[in-house]
């Protein structure tokens, strides 16, 4: 009887248990692969933000499109409303010569809070970082305690890769300036990406190829990815029966700057399924069920970075809710969470 009775207590002890695990599931930190249902409302626009500035069109290039507001939070000095004094582009000449300053660079990297750099979506022919719903994102970023670059780059198929990929990377090489972490007092060991659908793709394949870039070699790197529906595999796999759309083939190849799958190098170069290494960033993959991307392309992604040790929060929206449709309450506060956790 009492053998009996200690393996009835210990069949409860265990219900107890999985009923905690179970119930701790919905914290966002412990997502790891999981299948959620997403509201009707997009989060951060529904939001009013209080004391949260916006420095507009901050230049970080030459170009018309090469343009960034900077969403700042809440407990921001008045002087970080500023646009950083030397936003001028150096000449290739002009940055071999100069040697950076290393007190600057000591004081610049000593700053006290995190970042991300946020890229917009639109098939990478359209879209635009002050749109209604990419403005209130970048806020609600801010409002999280993330000074947040919300970006704009070249757009197809004026052009095509990699001038959007090339713009981006240039914008995040901005943002590890001394003068840009000095002025909104950026953190530069604490700095992240997120972007929706082609921003997603623009997002994965700066973390990616981080490892090549001039800012990893001189210690400044992309520490977390949020990539929400971003296209992971441009090549003739997306083609298939499961892939994606004629028209959005169209778009892929306005994008690669190709006329068919046949004779297009750049689409593996544009897929960052084909560039992960055990140095990549951790990632939050979101991407919807019944949406237009195939949820194959995320899942394939994600195991392909699993492949590499690369730390991956996989959520399944139920539904066709595509790039930041997919940020209701909850989704929202998954991806703050993820951010924070990755980037303090």
């Amino acid at each position: 009887m009492r053998s009996g009775r200690r393996t009835l207590l210990a069949l409860v002890a265990a219900v107890v248990a999985l009923g905690a695990v179970a119930s701790c599931s919905s914290d966002p930190v412990g997502d790891e692969n999981r299948t959620v249902t997403a509201g009707p409302v997009i989060y951060p626009l529904s939001l009013r933000y209080h004391g949260i500035d916006v420095v507009a069109d901050v230049p970080y290039g030459s170009g018309a499109l090469q343009r960034l507001d900077v969403c700042l939070p809440a407990d921001s000095a008045p002087d970080t409303t500023t646009t950083p004094t030397a936003t001028a582009v150096p000449t290739p000449a002009a940055s071999a010569s100069a040697s950076p300053d290393p007190d600057a660079l000591a004081e610049a990297a000593s700053g006290t809070r995190p970042a991300v750099l946020m890229i917009h979506g639109g098939s990478w022919s359209h879209g635009d970082k002050a749109t209604a719903a990419y403005r209130s994102v970048c806020k609600y970023l801010a409002s999280e305690g993330f000074v947040t670059f919300n970006v704009d780059y070249r757009l197809a198929p004026t052009d095509p890769f990699p001038a959007g990929l090339d713009d981006v990377r240039r914008a995040l090489d901005f943002v590890f300036r001394p003068t840009t972490l000095s002025t909104y007092d950026v953190d530069s060991k604490r700095v992240g990406v997120f972007g929706g659908s082609a921003g997603g793709n623009l997002a994965a394949m700066l973390a990616v190829t981080d490892h090549d870039s001039t800012a990893y070699a001189e210690g400044n790197r992309i520490r977390a990815v949020v990539d929400l529906s971003g296209p992971t595999n441009l090549t003739s796999r997306s083609t298939r029966a499961d892939g994606v759309s004629a028209s959005f083939q169209r778009k892929q190849l306005l994008y690669l700057g190709c006329r068919t799958y046949a004779n297009c190098p750049a689409a593996t170069r544009a897929s960052p399924e084909y560039h992960v290494t055990s140095d990549t960033a951790p990632f939050f993959i979101g991407h919807s069920t019944d949406e237009f991307i195939p949820l194959w392309e995320s899942q394939e992604f994600a195991a392909t970075l699993r492949k590499h040790d690369v730390p991956v929060t996989f959520v399944a929206v139920e539904g066709s809710a595509h790039s930041i449709a997919q940020l209701d309450e909850a989704m929202s506060k998954r991806v703050a969470s993820f951010l924070r956790g990755h980037l303090g």
